[in-house]
């Protein structure tokens, strides 16, 4: 079979020698399509990010959410929170709505006209580059800026604002990118190519006036009313802040405390079980930059999250090393996670025995020390196993880890009680412990070496 785009009627016609033997889809079909089969254009879409809570919930509701909105090539005009929502459901299929589109100008004004009137409303900073972006590619002139201030749902006031100076508007949005790629540890040399810098221009224009202006910020500094002295070493929350929710992910709190015992401003973060990018977001608002990854990023927080699997090799940080003031582990708690993240032989969640994933995770603490400078910190959060172990028998994992690190470059500096709520607990598990007189385990502890010389 032979594949033909007929460019003036945008058609898709498949053929057979000469008899058509399918077209693209009809405009306003519903039908179910392969999830995989969605196409995401992350330069068509409205916002500047989307809301990973958002999918979340979304996820949790599958059969509640309406069609996703796409054209006859199966580009993404509306629903890209369901989109991930399916995914993170692991859902194959997806409900979709056949919308034509005659270009990607038609595609975006569709997309934004839609987002008006359900789910999750643009933000005016969206709106903002949505205008820029719409007036830089059509027409100029009072009566396309009256169009599109009635498309984004803002003043004529506003838009003639946001579009006064394309240029300026243009050098705020690189520097925009620029920021935040260095704050998630990109070199200035891939920093450069993506905004079209060379890196002398980069660091002349935009990155040595970020090094003066971040430290100067009140929440870089914890001298704001929200945060509270960690002084003792008893650390316990009535209530997750993190601003996504999955299995495993801990209280963003623990970060933040982390970071104001260890590390000043731009310093350099890593956390290779990124999970829902929490650790991210905690550096971006305190002013240190984050390496982040995960074995799997969960769909959503690809752009965000590297991959990589800590176990098997580190970073790639080169010189970068010397600004690494914190190593934060938050891996599976072993059985505990058994099966959650994936079914791999590879996955610590899944790793046969106690005694395996205590040695996979000596060698990862062992290997970052090897990299680390002296008075960086490595800090690893884990909870004993209970539940999910054989025979419901409590397994410790905190002595064994320590021992088998036995690293004369690092001393145990402090260990941290972050102990859950009772909530953790469900009725089955209470109804266990009183028939077997056994206490269930609500402690974790944080285990915080320091790097000597």
């Amino acid at each position: 079979m032979n594949t033909e785009i007929n460019e003036t009627t945008n058609s898709n016609i498949i053929l057979d020698g000469n008899d058509v033997v399918k077209t693209y889809p009809n405009d306003g079909d519903v039908m179910v399509i392969p999830v995989s089969q969605v196409k995401f254009r992350g330069d068509l879409y409205p916002r500047m990010e989307h809301n990973q809570a958002k999918a979340q919930e979304y996820s949790e509701n599958i059969e509640n959410l309406p069609p996703i909105w796409v054209n006859q090539h199966y580009e993404l005009i509306d629903g890209n929170h369901r989109r991930i929502a399916h995914q993170l459901a692991k859902c194959e299929t997806i409900t979709v709505e056949i919308h034509h589109t005659t270009s990607d100008a038609h595609l975006l004004e569709l997309a934004i006209k839609t987002n008006a009137t359900h789910g999750l409303q643009m933000s005016q900073a969206d709106k903002k580059k949505m205008a820029i972006k719409l007036y830089a590619a059509g027409e100029r002139g009072a009566d396309r800026k009256k169009a599109l201030a009635n498309l984004l749902a803002v003043t004529v006031r506003s838009l003639t604002e946001w579009v006064k100076d394309l240029d300026q508007a243009e050098r705020d949005a690189r520097k925009a990118k620029i920021k935040a790629m260095y704050f998630q540890c990109y070199t200035a040399e891939e920093i450069g190519d993506a905004v079209g810098l060379t890196r002398q221009a980069l660091e002349k224009d935009v990155l040595t006036q970020l090094l003066e202006d971040v430290p100067k910020v009140a929440k870089v500094q914890f001298l704001d009313d929200e945060f509270q002295l960690p002084i003792y070493n008893i650390w316990s929350f009535a209530k997750k802040t993190n601003k996504t929710s999955h299995f495993g992910n801990t209280e963003q709190r623990i970060v933040e405390n982390l970071l104001w015992l260890y590390t000043q401003p731009l310093d350099i973060v890593i956390d290779p079980f990124g999970g829902g990018g929490s650790t991210l977001d905690v550096c971006n608002e305190r002013g240190r930059r984050c390496w982040i990854s995960d074995r799997k990023p969960k769909p959503g927080l690809e752009e965000k999250l590297r991959t990589l699997d800590i176990t098997s090799e580190l970073p790639q940080l080169n010189k970068r090393w010397a600004d690494v003031a914190l190593v934060y582990l938050d891996p599976p708690y072993w059985w505990q996670a058994k099966g959650q993240y994936s079914d791999d032989a590879e996955d610590l969640a899944n790793t046969p025995t106690a005694d395996d994933f205590h040695a996979k995770m000596s060698k990862v603490v062992k290997a970052f020390s090897a990299k680390l400078k002296a008075g960086a910190r490595i800090a690893l959060i884990i909870q004993p196993t209970q539940w999910k172990s054989p025979d419901r028998q409590f397994t410790d994992h905190v002595i064994a880890i320590i021992n088998a690190v036995g690293n004369k470059k690092l001393i145990v500096e402090n260990r941290v009680s972050c102990p859950y709520s009772t909530e953790q607990c469900n009725p089955q598990m209470v109804d266990w412990a009183k028939e077997n007189k056994q206490l269930l385990v609500l402690t974790r502890e944080l285990i915080i070496w320091r790097v000597v010389e």
